[in-house]
């Protein structure tokens, strides 16, 4: 065997080995990247770090994918007669590529219903909502709290009897979720009123509640759909057994 062929040989391994490596690579990821795209929740959606996630590691198999395409394309043109081809890898990386992509179908599809959903106002408290514009209607300056909190039943009633609703008050649930709103309380420190709430509402629930709070100080009679949506949304990143204030 001559110089040039023995480097012929050796780079054709060298790219055979960099195929396998990006194949064990693809194969190894896909158990972890199918569990991402089925955790689906139709009450709260995907959360945004793992619609992120999601996307983000289906760019990168996409291009590994696409690397292994061109290692693929030159084994079989520039070396063929040389390389070792393998069919039964060849069908599993195709195999593999179908799997990740009908997933990312999957997460992408119920994603695209999630966001129609949130946009249509579906998981906005209605009643609550007309309930806190007629209130700014007249009284546009008034200062108060949007709390929705998430949890089993019976939680979610501890919560609500914790609670000491006035006459402007209102307590709507909705889709797994308690929403209130109570009128004409000061806004407070995020972190003082952060710290008053899990000591007066989640005491003792052992993690079984989260919550967010918004403090209104006016002009709730326009945006108040757009708050609630957002509400929505934060509730999704938050910790079981924490509040967030926004």
């Amino acid at each position: 065997m001559s110089l040039n062929e023995v480097m012929i040989k050796r780079q054709v391994q060298s790219l055979e080995r960099n195929l396998m490596g990006i194949f064990h690579l693809i194969k190894g990821k896909y158990d972890e990247f199918r569990e991402l795209c089925r955790v689906f929740n139709p009450e709260r959606g995907y959360s945004t770090t793992t619609v992120r996630e999601i996307r983000d590691r289906y760019k990168e198999i996409s291009a590994k994918f696409n690397d292994a395409k061109a290692l693929q394309q030159l084994l079989r043109s520039k070396y063929k007669g040389i390389a070792q081809v393998d069919p039964q890898k060849n069908r599993e990386m195709e195999e593999l590529y179908y799997m990740y992509k009908k997933d990312y179908r999957y997460f992408e599809q119920n994603q695209t219903e999630w966001e129609q959903k949130i946009a249509r106002g579906g998981d906005v408290p209605q009643h609550l909502l007309a309930h806190i514009k007629a209130i700014y209607q007249k009284s546009s300056s008034l200062p108060s709290l949007i709390l929705c909190f998430h949890g089993n039943s019976s939680l979610l009633k501890k919560i609500k009897s914790r609670i000491k609703m006035g006459s402007r008050d209102l307590c709507e649930e909705k889709e797994g979720r308690s929403w209130f709103f109570l009128a004409g309380i000061k806004p407070l420190d995020g972190a003082v009123l952060r710290s008053k709430l899990l000591e007066t509402l989640f005491q003792g629930l052992n993690g079984g509640v989260k919550g967010v709070i918004f403090r209104v100080s006016g002009g709730m009679e326009s945006k108040g759909e757009e708050v609630l949506k957002d509400m929505h949304q934060a509730l999704v990143e938050v910790n079981d057994g924490d509040i967030i204030v926004l």
